[in-house]
């Protein structure tokens, strides 16, 4: 008899503690006003229960028996209510339909249509005896049972996320409970089954509480905490005091005194390390740590906010994010220069290819809403949910800076399977615009260094440009000088002089004479041709660019260094498949680009006698075409390779000086061929390591 008393006083302390805090927490919400009526029902119901049992006489037995099924008739509406409201449901028919007959029922509840007598059954002195309109109200009690649970099991199969779980605890929740509840009905039609499992009444609350806290439904988590602790405070006690008081009495002869005070003891020595450790076990599976997204966001700001290296705060917005939402993936995508995609600048998880096209579903839909995608969102159309499965991603995160776009943060699911709660929501929106103000200004930092470099280089350049023009103006009178007077020179002798006439040695002197005259020759026409192609270099414009064979081109600045590759015995091949894509540009300093390039390559070889070969070929890319000429040579120290662009600066000073005392490079034919390439709206850049061959890669635009 005591283990059914005390089980019926904690389900109505529990049942009232969680109905008044529910209610007290949002009295406002159907939802919260539901709950409040069904779990007060339970209660009203479990409290005259444990005092129906504790009666001494039958006819104050009678009245608590009836008095609790007050409870049971108004337990399966209040419950159709809250779940109509839970789920939704505009019942408004049904619900005044149930709350009519229940009417009818609780008229006629004192009478004896309903509970007829109480009874001796089993080990209990006063069970009732039903009458004929008990019997109905069971039926009415187990039809709504049975229909709630179905509206509860078919919104599980069609809900997701965190909607899902709760209703999952309740439905499991409350049809264990109802179950339990309802074995107190065996005995009302003599079947000789005691109510043991009347306890299980009590499970409904800690399922719907674990809801409340773990998953935010109804808001009103400290609340439950305390709920919590006090009641299962509460259960221990009762059963150390209910246990050894039994105990004693069964063993010592009159040991109720004794019994008291072993209990009394024991319950003085446990109960603070017992509340203590009941606290720790709410806080570690109800109560997970939940963090101060503030203080997150200032950590996190005053680490970032002085850091401009674009690279760094992404790494660090991805290690807060797995530290504080531990998804299976991440990446952040920002704008590219081009402004035509988002492409990926850090990834965990995620491909590191993930591109999401400018004027795709999602970015569309993040500048016009400005929200947060998730994938969770009942009302997300087919469209942006069928991309995000594609990149299997949960929520979608923007960043914006006003009306601009400037980047995405893409989150997959937790690795706990755990819904991303509202809590988690307002974090990441926070966070998304703490993010996109330090990557503007990163980006607006870089934008400026790049725009006063431009500006150096400019300045550099046009100097350059001046001096270069004039030093080319100054060296063409002395060229023209030397090359008239060895043609002069040349012609005089072929005309006025009789070799013929001469002994051997007077022919040798000449014929000497007569080559070096030619070498100069040879020699000014280079020198001119050089001078001349710094000059159009200069001034080449798209413009007057014109379809080129990238494979001729080829062939003739090989063909042009033929000279040199022989005595060096190094053999250059010309590798551009057969009908390549043409090029638009112009000849002559694409000519002198890959002249420029193959002639550092055979110095190189050639002071370093290491390699043999020189290997030009061109690659078909979606939006350009890439040359590359590469070497089996030294290579190039990754200190030279950082500046080799650079004006006046030559790797020749540590690796080639020419023989018979010619001097060192000036350090422009790189620069040269980087500005040409730069004309041509192209890119070039080195891989090389030391002792491993050079490799130059130059990416042009393809053009129509």
């Amino acid at each position: 008899m005591i283990y059914f008393i005390y089980s019926g006083i904690i389900n109505a302390i529990t049942s009232f503690i969680l109905a008044l805090f529910v209610l007290s927490k949002n009295s406002k919400s159907p939802i919260n006003r539901g709950f409040f009526y069904f779990a007060f029902s339970v209660g009203f119901w479990a409290f005259n229960y444990s005092f129906w049992l504790l009666s001494k006489d039958p006819t104050q037995a009678l009245f608590l028996v009836r008095c609790a099924m007050i409870g049971a008739i108004l337990i399966p509406v209040t419950f159709i209510y809250f779940v109509t409201k839970l789920l939704k449901q505009e019942r408004k028919i049904l619900n005044v339909i149930n709350f009519t007959i229940a009417g009818i029922f609780l008229s006629f509840s004192f009478s004896s249509i309903y509970i007829e007598k109480v009874e001796p059954r089993l080990f209990f002195p006063f069970w009732p005896v039903p009458s004929y309109l008990f019997h109905l109200m069971l039926l009415h009690f187990i039809l709504n049972v049975i229909y709630a649970h179905a509206s509860l099991w078919n919104e599980i199969k069609k809900s997701y996320g965190t909607g899902k779980i709760q209703i999952k605890y309740v439905f499991f929740g409350t049809l264990i409970g109802f179950i339990g509840g309802c074995t107190n009905y065996f005995l009302w039609y003599k079947i000789p089954i005691p109510p043991y499992l009347n306890i299980l009444v009590g499970a409904y609350v800690f399922c719907v509480a674990y809801a409340i806290v773990r998953h935010q439904f109804m808001d009103i988590e400290v609340i439950i905490k305390k709920t919590l602790v006090f009641a299962s405070l509460f259960a221990v006690v009762l059963g150390i005091f209910v246990g050894i008081t039994v105990l004693t009495q069964e063993i010592l002869a009159g040991g109720r005194l004794l019994g008291l005070a072993i209990s009394s003891i024991i319950i003085i020595l446990i109960v603070r390390p017992l509340e203590n450790f009941l606290i720790s076990i709410t806080d570690k599976f109800l109560f997970q740590k939940k963090y101060d997204y503030k203080q997150v966001l200032k950590s996190f700001i005053d680490e970032v906010i002085t850091v401009l290296d674009l690279d760094i705060i992404i790494k660090k917005t991805l290690e807060l994010l797995s530290k504080m939402f531990h998804p299976e993936r991440a990446a952040i995508l920002l704008l590219n220069n081009d402004e035509d995609r988002y492409v990926s600048h850090g990834y965990l998880g995620y491909d590191k290819n993930i591109v999401l096209d400018r004027n795709a579903s999602i970015p569309t839909y993040l500048k016009a809403k400005k929200n947060i995608i998730s994938g969770e969102d009942r009302n997300l159309n087919e469209t942006l949910k069928n991309e995000m499965d594609s990149i299997n991603t949960s929520l979608i995160i923007p960043l914006m800076i006003h009306d601009d776009l400037i980047g995405i943060m893409l989150l997959g699911k937790k690795k706990s399977d755990v819904p991303y709660s509202k809590e988690d929501l307002d974090i990441l929106t926070d966070l998304a615009q703490t993010e996109a103000t330090v990557v503007s200004n990163s980006r607006t930092h870089t934008l400026l260094l790049q725009a006063k470099e431009k500006e150096q280089q400019t300045e550099h350049l046009v100097s350059l440009a001046f001096v270069v023009t004039n030093i080319s103006h100054e060296l063409r009178n002395p060229i023209q000088i030397m090359l008239g007077a060895a043609e002069t020179t040349l012609d005089a002798i072929d005309r006025e002089l009789d070799i013929n006439a001469l002994d051997e040695k007077g022919k040798n002197t000449i014929s000497y004479v007569k080559s070096k005259l030619k070498t100069i020759m040879e020699k000014s026409d280079k020198t001119n041709e050089m001078l001349n192609s710094i000059l159009h270099s200069l001034k080449i414009t798209p413009q007057n660019f014109t379809f080129l064979s990238i494979k001729e081109i080829a062939a003739e600045a090989i063909n042009r260094v033929e000279s040199y590759l022989e005595p060096a015995d190094i053999k250059a091949t010309n590798s551009v498949p057969d009908g390549f894509s043409r090029i638009k540009g112009d000849r002559i300093t694409l000519e002198q680009v890959f002249v420029n390039l193959l002639t550092n390559a055979i110095q190189a070889i050639e002071f370093a006698k290491k390699g043999d070969k020189i290997n030009i070929t061109a690659f078909d890319l979606d939006d350009k075409i890439r040359i590359e000429i590469s070497d089996n040579g030294p290579g190039i120290p990754e200190q030279d390779v950082r500046r080799i662009f650079e004006p006046f600066y030559t790797t020749k000073d540590n690796l080639y000086t020419y023989k018979s005392g010619k001097s060192k490079g000036a350090g422009l034919g790189l620069m040269i061929v980087h500005q040409t390439i730069a004309r041509h709206e192209g890119a070039i850049y080195v891989r090389s390591k030391a002792g491993e061959g050079t490799t130059f890669v130059i990416d042009l635009p393809k053009r129509v």
